[in-house]
């Protein structure tokens, strides 16, 4: 019975029961609706090289379960969010296993607990993003190299390869953490000709997996293929001009991901410190003298991934780019928290951090939700109101007007998307042609759908000031052209 009330067994029910309920089925970010819209479609995204493996998954169970229980579109938003925590729960327990191979003792049970009531794992567990399945990719392609066992090598190496390629056709960022897996290697496998095979195994393992979904797609359309990698790569907002910005909001984001482990670690720090006398060690106490090479541990898995990012301006405003990092951050602190002050108190302390700061966090990430939420209630009012055809100016609304009509709930829709591309002489032209051919057209003010479009609302303000008004509902209005 103690055994089965051990973190190790404990941790996944309680997490299962944290995501499912602060799960939302969107964030509120353009990728969910995105990826929605091409699970149902079957077409690849436009990010990278397509995010073939978190797509090819979600629409294997996507239309598996459609086809078992006959639903309809609107339903994958709860399949794919399902799936989403199911995977956040995974994460848990292979990070037990994984943790379980490098700590020892009490220290293991501090990581798993950090991990699993990271406030910013827990938010991207409920939602259809692609950051959370990567990291769990990833942790089982650390699992396969960081073997204890002698034999079967080989195919560790084959596996980890194979299963870090499947991370970076989830996402793209997993490329961060390459360092990291040869730093696994290069400490795990004996110096010589062993080491070197291993790296060579999982290095071909894994340019294969990652290079063989472009290679198909460069083949089947070599234009294409490079149109959408050079509007990619365009869209990225890059900058030295952001480089402080950036490295500053990394950092921020970095505490953001388990917020109570590194307060543990600066409050045991300063405990070693001043301390006047030394406490004897317990039992698990260091294990950090197992961690091989742990300067270039913590390098490769912790500071670099973050560092990689400091030239992409979207780290300032999303703590999800973090989340790569997670795993590193928390043993790190767990081990050093346990080395520096290993007693009874020092758990519960450490324990008693974790559950205040995901309380203080969830508290926090509240009113945001809620917008989110009245966001969705809204795009449900223009989806009811708006049974036809029509063109839709709506800020960052556009994502989820274009979900309804990509999954063919509202196929006769038509969406001016604002962003980097927008031009409001193009818009004028549009909304022209769609009088032109007698198609309605709509302009949601609703302020949440402008938040970081000021400017572009303020542009149509001015080309809308002249035209007649007919008001559908609470800011949301058709445009009819001047007398």
């Amino acid at each position: 019975m103690q055994k089965i009330l051990r973190p190790h067994f404990v941790l996944p029910v309680v997490a299962f029961y944290l995501y499912l309920a602060g799960s939302a089925r969107f964030l509120g970010q353009w990728d969910s609706f995105d990826y929605l819209k091409q699970i149902v479609s079957h077409h690849l995204s436009d990010l990278g090289i397509g995010r073939p493996v978190f797509l090819g998954y979600n629409i294997v169970i996507w239309e598996s379960i459609r086809k078992l229980f006959r639903l309809a579109p609107l339903h994958l938003e709860f399949v794919a969010m399902g799936a989403t925590i199911l995977l956040g729960v995974l994460g848990v327990v292979l990070f037990c296993r994984l943790a379980g191979r490098i700590l020892s003792g009490p220290a293991v049970d501090m990581a798993v607990l950090a991990l699993a009531l990271s406030p910013v794992y827990a938010v991207y567990s409920g939602f259809i993003m692609t950051e959370v399945p990567m990291l769990v990719v990833l942790m089982l392609a650390a699992l396969f190299l960081w073997k204890t066992e002698a034999g079967h090598t080989l195919w560790c190496d084959i596996a980890g390869g194979v299963f870090f390629g499947l991370a970076v056709g989830i996402r793209e960022q997993a490329l961060t953490l390459g360092a990291a897996f040869l730093w696994i290697l290069f400490t795990r496998r004996k110096p010589g000709s062993e080491r070197f095979r291993s790296i060579l195994w999982f290095a071909t393992a894994a340019a294969i997996v990652i290079l063989a979904p472009a290679v198909v797609w460069y083949l089947c359309d070599p234009a294409v293929f490079l149109a959408r990698t050079k509007t990619w790569f365009r869209a990225i907002p890059m900058g030295s001009v952001q480089f402080t910005n950036n490295a500053e909001a990394s950092l921020l984001f970095t505490f953001l991901v388990c917020p109570g482990a590194w307060i543990a670690l600066a409050g045991a720090g300063i405990k070693r410190i001043f301390a006047r006398r030394s406490v004897s060690p317990v039992e698990g106490a260091s294990r950090s003298a197992g961690i091989p090479h742990p300067v270039w541990g913590a390098i490769c898995c912790l500071i670099l991934p973050i560092a990689i990012l400091w030239r992409d301006a979207d780290v300032q405003m999303h703590p999800r780019y973090a989340l790569i990092v997670l795993p590193a951050s928390v043993i790190l602190c767990a081990s050093l928290v346990r080395r520096w002050n290993p007693t009874k108190r020092c758990l519960a302390t450490w324990a008693i951090l974790q559950v205040i700061f995901f309380g203080v966090a969830m508290a926090a990430f509240y009113p945001y939700r809620q917008m989110q939420t009245g966001k969705i209630e809204f795009a449900r009012q223009v989806k009811e109101s708006v049974p036809g055809s029509a063109l839709l100016i709506a800020g960052n609304y556009s994502p989820i007007l274009d979900y309804y009509r990509g999954i063919g709930v509202r196929p006769e829709w038509q969406i001016v998307w604002s962003g980097w591309d927008w031009n409001v002489s193009a818009v004028d032209a549009r909304v022209e042609s769609a009088w032109r051919n007698h198609i309605p057209v709509y302009w949601s003010t609703d302020p949440p759908g402008w938040s970081y479009f000021e400017r572009e609302l303020l542009e149509v303000h001015f080309l809308f000031r002249d035209c007649r008004k007919e008001r559908i509902f609470p800011h949301l209005y058709r445009i009819l052209p001047p007398n």
